[in-house]
C-alpha cells in the first residue's frame, strides 16, 4: 500500500540528544529496513545488502566522494551504538547523523581516520533515520559495506510504512461537493481529493476498524491548506485526545503522533487561503502487527513475484484487469497516471519525463547533462552513478515509472531528439543504455526504455500520421535499430519500453508484432511490458493487444471498454488479455510498488549536493576535446582572458520537450564559471556576440577584447528539441562569423562548442583549441572551467561522427531525411555513421570515438585467442600512458566480418575506460560471442572465415589488428 512519504517539517518531535543515562541492552534496530544510498556500483551490491544480516552481501557504491547510506528505523529510537563491517574498500574520513523527519541532522559520530574492517563506535542521540556519510575514500573503488548495523534500546516498535487507514471508512464536518467526497482522501490515490466548505473548523476522520498503536500520520495537503490544526485520536469516536497541534505549512507534513486509537482525525482551526482546506491524503501508520487489508493477502506478502501475480489475477474481473493497462488520461499528479484498483490493494502509477531527469516544468530537481554528454563519457561505471542520481530524484517525486532512456540510433545529426539518445552504434547505445537503466532501477523506479523502434525522424506535424513510415530492410532492422532495445531487456531487465510514433513498413510500431513480440519480448526473452507514447496508440484495440502494446498512454481510448468488446467480438483473446496484465503486474511487486510507501511528491525537493557533483563529474567527463595546438590546458601564467559568444552567458544546457529538466538551483553559466576558477589575479572579460541566445552580433568589439587578451574563448552552439528537425548542422546568427573573426585576431582562440550532435566547424584550421561540450546541464560553467585549467583531463570521445558538409552524409538524400511522398527511405542500409565512412572512403571531419587528451597513449601487445567450446573468442591489448600528466583513455574494439557477409568494413564489438598514470600500462581483454560475429539472415549466423579484430582508440585509429578464424 501507499502514502506519501514526509516531505515538509513539523517543530514537533525532532531529533533531540538525551541526557546521560542508564541504557537499555542494545537491540539491534536497522536488520531488514528500508535503506537507500547515494549510489550503487552495479545492481549486484544494492543498499539493501547492508542491512540484511548477511555479511557475504554488500553495498558499493561508485568511485567519488560523498557517498551516503541511509536507513529508516521506522520510529525514533535512542540510538547509542553503530557497527560499520566495511570490505576492503573503506572509508577513511565520514559521520554518522540521526534525524527523526529525514529533514534536520545531528552528527552522533564523525572521523578523519577511519581504519575499515569492523569498526563498533559509540553514539549518542535519538532519531527515526540514521545515516552515514563518506566524505574520503581510502582506496581509488567506491565505498563498500557488508553490514551497517545500527542500535539502541529495543523498547519502541517500528513504526510500520503501510497506511492503516488506506480505503477505511472516512467522514468529515462537510464537503465541497460530491465531487471531493472524504473517502478521496484515503483512496491511495494521488489525484483525489477532499474538499471542505469555506469556513473554520473544519475535520477528516478515518475509522481503522479497531484499536491500533499510532504511531505516525501524513498529510498531503492541495494549495488550499490549513494554517493551523490538531490531530486527534479516540477509541471510541466520541472522546478525543489530542496528540499533535500543528502550524501547518502546506506540502506535504508528517506530525508526530503516538497512542492507542480506533479513529483518527485532523482538525483544521484556521484555513491559509480563503478556500476550504483541502487534502489528497490523509495516512495513519500504526506499530503494531496487522495482517494485510482483508481480501488483499498478495500485499505483504514474501512469496515469489509470480505467484503473487497469479493470486491477484485470480481475483481479478476482466473491468479490474482492462484498469491496470491504460491511463486515465489525467496531466496531474504526474504526466501520466493510472487508476487505483482500492479494492484489490492495486495502487495508482505515475509516470513522469524522462531520459535527462526528472522534467514536465518540476522544480527542485538536478538539470543533469544531456544523455548524449553521457554517452561521450564512453564510462559505464559513470553511466550507472548517472542514472542511480536520476533514479534517486524520480523515487523522491514519488514516480513509479520513469519515462527514459531515449535509445534510438543517430541516424542523422539533424534529428531533433538526438541530445536525449546515445549514439550512431547500437553495442554504444545499447551498453550506456543498459548502465543508466541499471542506474535508475536500483532507486526502485521502473525505467521506461524508448522508442521503439526505427524512430530517428521528427518529421514535425507529419509524426504519428501514415506519413511517418520507415522503409527499412530486415536485416538493416534487426542489425541496427533492434539490438539497443535488446539488449537493454535481456542485460539491463529494464522493466518496460515505448512504442514509437512512426510506421516500421506501413505498419505502425504500435501495433507491430514483429518489432514487440517476436523481436523483443521472445527473442530476448523479455518479461517486461510495452507501453504507448502519448498518442502513438492507433487503430484500435484489436491491432494494438494483437501487435504487442499492453499498456496504453495517456488515456484508456482503446484499452479500456474498447478492449473488452474486442475480447467478446473475439478479436482479442483473454489470453492475450491476461499476459498484457501479468506483465504490468510482474513489473509492480518485482519494484516494491505494492509493499511501499509513495515516497515523494510532485513538490518535493530532491536535487542534493551528490547529485550536483554527479552532473558536473559527467559533464567535464562526456566532453570531448577536438583539437589542442598546446594552448589548453591554461596556466598561471595567462593573466587576461577575453570571453565572446552568446553561449557564454546563456548556453544551451539542455534541449527542449520532454526531455527538458529546470535547473536547481540556477545554473551555473561559462563567464561565473572560468571567473570563479581563474581567480583575482586573471582579467576575465566578456563582450556579447553572436548565438541561439543572444542573436544581435557585436563582433568588432569582441574582435577588439581578443586581440589584447592572453587567451580567447568563444562559445557557440545550436539549439535542438522534440517535434522539430533541423535544417542544417551550420552554426547559425552569425555564430560562424564571430569564431573567424575572432581567431584571426588572435592565434589562440579556444571554441567550445554546445550542440546536440555533430556541427559544422568552416574556421578549424584558424582556431588553436575545440571543445565539444554537448548540452552539459546546470553545472555548465563549473565543469567547462576544470577542462580548460586541466583540473579535469578531457576525456570523451565521440559516440557520433562529425561530417564535414551535409553532403557527406549517409542521409543526404531528402528521401532519406526528412523522408518525402509519405516515405523515409532508409536505403543506406547498415552503412549508418561511421560504417558509412569507411565503406565509402569518406573522410570525416571528426571520427566517431575521437576524444584527445591533455596526455598521449599508445597501444602494444594484440592476443587473439581462438573460440573455446562455447564459442567465445577474447581480444587482449595492452594500453600505456605514454604521456607526462594521468589521463583516461578508451580502449575500443572493433571488428571486421569477411567480405562475402556483406557488412561494413568494421563494427564496433566493445570498450573500455582506463585510467593510468604516467608511464603506467594495462591489458584490457575482451570477449567476442558468436552473437558479437554474427549478421542476420533471417536468423543470427556467423560463417565460417577470418574475421579481422582491430583495437585502438577511434574508429580511424586502430593501430593493433589481427585475425581470428572462425570455423
Amino acid at each position: 500500500m501507499r502514502r506519501l512519504v514526509l516531505a515538509a517539517v513539523v517543530t514537533a518531535g525532532l531529533l533531540a540528544v538525551p541526557p546521560l543515562a542508564a541504557q537499555a541492552a542494545p537491540a539491534l534496530l536497522s536488520q531488514g529496513h528500508a535503506v537507500t544510498a547515494s549510489s550503487t556500483e552495479n545492481a549486484a551490491f544494492p543498499a539493501s545488502a547492508a542491512v540484511d544480516g548477511d555479511p557475504g552481501t554488500r553495498w558499493s557504491s561508485l568511485a567519488a566522494d560523498p557517498q551516503t547510506l541511509q536507513v529508516d528505523l521506522g520510529s525514533a529510537h535512542t540510538l547509542n551504538q553503530v557497527v560499520l563491517q566495511w570490505e576492503a574498500a573503506y572509508a577513511k574520513a565520514f559521520t554518522i547523523q540521526a534525524s527523526a523527519d529525514g529533514g534536520q541532522w545531528t552528527t552522533v559520530y564523525s572521523t578523519t581516520t577511519g581504519t575499515g574492517g569492523t569498526q563498533t563506535l559509540p553514539v549518542s542521540g535519538s532519531g527515526r533515520y540514521v545515516r552515514l556519510t563518506t566524505t574520503q575514500r581510502a582506496t581509488q573503488w567506491g565505498v563498500s559495506l557488508w553490514e551497517f548495523q545500527v542500535f539502541g534500546d529495543g523498547s519502541a516498535q517500528a513504526c510500520g510504512s503501510a497506511n492503516a487507514g488506506l480505503r477505511q471508512p472516512a467522514t468529515a464536518s462537510s464537503v465541497q461537493s460530491d465531487a471531493f467526497g472524504a473517502s478521496a482522501a484515503v483512496d491511495g490515490d494521488t489525484g483525489t481529493r477532499w474538499s471542505s466548505l469555506a469556513a473554520d473548523p473544519q475535520w477528516l476522520q478515518v475509522d481503522l476498524g479497531s484499536a491500533r498503536a499510532v504511531c505516525g500520520v501524513d498529510l498531503t495537503w492541495e494549495a488550499a491548506y490549513a494554517s493551523a490544526y490538531t490531530v486527534q485520536l479516540s477509541t471510541n469516536g466520541t472522546s478525543w485526545t489530542t496528540a499533535a497541534t500543528v502550524t501547518g505549512a502546506g506540502g506535504t507534513e508528517h506530525p508526530a503522533v503516538s497512542g492507542t486509537a480506533r479513529y483518527v482525525r485532523v482538525n483544521a482551526t484556521a484555513r491559509a487561503t480563503q478556500w476550504g482546506v483541502s487534502l489528497w491524503e490523509f495516512a495513519v501508520h500504526t506499530s503494531d502487527s496487522a495482517p494485510p487489508p482483508a481480501g488483499c493477502p498478495w500485499v505483504g506478502s514474501t512469496a515469489p513475484v509470480a505467484d503473487r501475480v497469479t493470486q491477484l489475477m485470480a481475483a481479478m474481473t476482466p473491468q479490474q484487469k482492462v484498469k491496470v493497462l491504460h491511463g486515465n488520461g489525467a496531466t496531474g499528479p504526474y504526466i501520466g497516471n493510472t487508476d487505483a484498483v482500492p479494492e484489490l490493494c492495486i495502487p495508482a502509477l505515475g509516470l513522469q519525463d524522462g531520459p535527462a531527469g526528472v522534467g514536465d516544468g518540476l522544480d527542485g530537481v538536478t538539470q543533469f547533462p544531456a544523455p548524449v554528454t553521457a554517452a561521450a563519457t564512453w564510462d559505464t561505471g559513470l553511466l550507472n552513478r548517472y542514472g542511480t542520481a536520476m533514479g534517486a530524484e524520480f523515487a523522491g517525486k514519488g514516480v513509479d515509472i520513469a519515462l527514459g532512456p531515449t535509445i534510438n540510433l543517430v541516424r542523422d545529426p539533424r534529428w531533433g531528439r538526438n541530445f536525449e539518445t546515445y549514439a550512431e552504434d547500437p553495442y554504444l547505445a545499447g551498453a550506456a543504455g543498459t548502465a543508466t537503466i541499471q542506474g535508475i532501477q536500483s532507486q526502485g523506479v521502473l525505467a521506461q526504455a524508448k522508442h521503439a523502434a526505427a524512430y530517428n525522424v521528427e518529421a514535425g506535424a507529419s509524426r504519428g500520421t501514415p506519413s511517418d513510415n520507415v522503409i527499412v530492410d530486415d536485416r538493416t532492422l534487426h542489425e541496427l535499430y533492434l539490438p539497443a532495445f535488446q539488449q537493454v531487456a535481456s542485460q539491463g531487465q529494464v522493466a518496460s519500453m515505448m512504442c514509437a510514433y512512426n510506421q516500421i513498413n506501413g505498419v505502425p510500431a504500435c501495433q507491430n508484432s514483429g518489432v514487440l513480440t517476436t523481436a523483443i519480448k521472445q527473442d530476448a526473452n523479455w518479461g517486461g511490458f510495452v507501453g504507448s507514447d502519448w498518442g502513438s496508440a492507433t487503430g484500435g484495440p484489436r491491432q494494438l493487444a494483437n501487435g504487442g502494446l499492453d499498456m496504453e498512454m495517456p488515456g484508456g481510448a482503446f484499452f479500456g471498454q474498447g478492449l473488452l468488446d474486442a475480447v467478446s467480438r473475439g478479436e482479442v483473446t483473454q489470453a492475450r488479455v491476461d499476459d498484457m496484465v501479468r506483465r504490468v503486474l510482474t513489473q509492480m511487486f518485482r519494484f516494491g510498488v505494492f509493499d511501499r510507501a509513495r515516497r515523494g511528491t510532485p513538490q518535493s525537493v530532491v536535487t542534493n549536493a551528490a547529485n550536483v557533483t554527479t552532473a558536473r563529474d559527467v559533464a567535464a567527463a562526456g566532453s570531448v576535446l577536438l583539437k589542442n595546438t598546446g594552448v589548453l590546458p591554461l596556466t598561471a601564467s595567462t593573466k587576461s582572458i577575453a570571453l565572446s559568444g552568446g553561449d557564454g552567458i546563456d548556453p544551451q544546457n539542455i534541449g527542449g520537450g520532454s526531455a527538458k529538466v529546470n535547473p536547481s538551483p540556477a545554473s551555473v553559466n561559462p563567464i561565473d564559471g572560468i571567473r570563479a576558477r581563474a581567480g583575482s589575479g586573471v582579467t576575465v572579460s566578456y563582450v556579447d556576440g553572436a548565438g541561439e541566445h543572444v542573436q544581435t552580433p557585436n563582433i568588432p568589439a569582441a574582435v577588439a577584447q581578443a586581440r589584447t587578451a592572453d587567451v580567447a574563448i568563444v562559445f557557440a552552439g545550436y539549439g535542438e528539441s522534440e517535434t522539430e528537425d533541423l535544417e542544417t548542422i551550420d552554426l547559425q546568427h552569425q555564430q560562424n562569423d564571430l569564431i573567424d573573426a575572432v581567431a584571426s585576431a588572435n592565434p589562440r582562440t579556444v571554441v567550445v562548442l554546445n550542440t546536440g550532435s555533430a556541427v559544422t566547424m568552416p574556421w578549424l584550421g584558424k582556431v588553436a583549441a575545440v571543445i565539444e561540450g554537448w548540452y552539459p546541464g546546470q553545472e555548465n560553467g563549473n565543469a567547462i572551467a576544470s577542462l580548460l585549467y586541466g583540473d579535469v583531463n578531457p576525456s570523451g570521445k565521440l559516440p557520433v561522427s562529425f561530417p564535414k558538409q551535409l553532403a557527406d552524409l549517409p542521409t543526404a538524400n531528402v528521401q532519406q531525411f526528412p523522408g518525402a511522398n509519405d516515405r523515409i527511405e532508409y536505403s543506406e542500409g547498415l552503412n549508418v555513421g561511421y560504417r558509412w565512412y569507411d565503406s565509402r572512403n569518406v573522410d570525416p571531419l571528426f571520427p566517431f570515438g575521437f576524444g584527445l587528451s591533455y596526455t598521449t597513449f599508445g597501444f602494444s601487445n594484440l592476443v587473439v585467442t581462438p573460440q573455446g567450446t562455447n564459442g567465445t573468442a577474447t581480444v587482449t591489448a595492452t594500453v600505456t600512458n605514454t604521456g607526462t600528466r594521468a589521463g583516461a583513455d578508451v580502449v575500443q574494439l572493433y571488428v571486421g566480418q569477411p567480405a562475402g557477409n556483406g557488412e561494413p568494413p568494421k563494427q564496433l564489438k566493445g570498450f573500455k575506460k582506463v585510467q593510468l598514470n604516467p608511464g603506467q600500462s594495462q591489458a584490457v581483454s575482451f570477449p567476442l560471442t558468436p552473437r558479437d560475429l554474427a549478421h542476420w539472415t533471417g536468423s543470427w549466423t556467423a560463417n565460417a572465415g577470418q574475421y579481422r579484430v582491430y583495437v585502438g582508440d577511434s574508429s580511424r585509429n586502430v593501430p593493433l589488428s589481427g585475425a581470428l578464424t572462425v570455423s
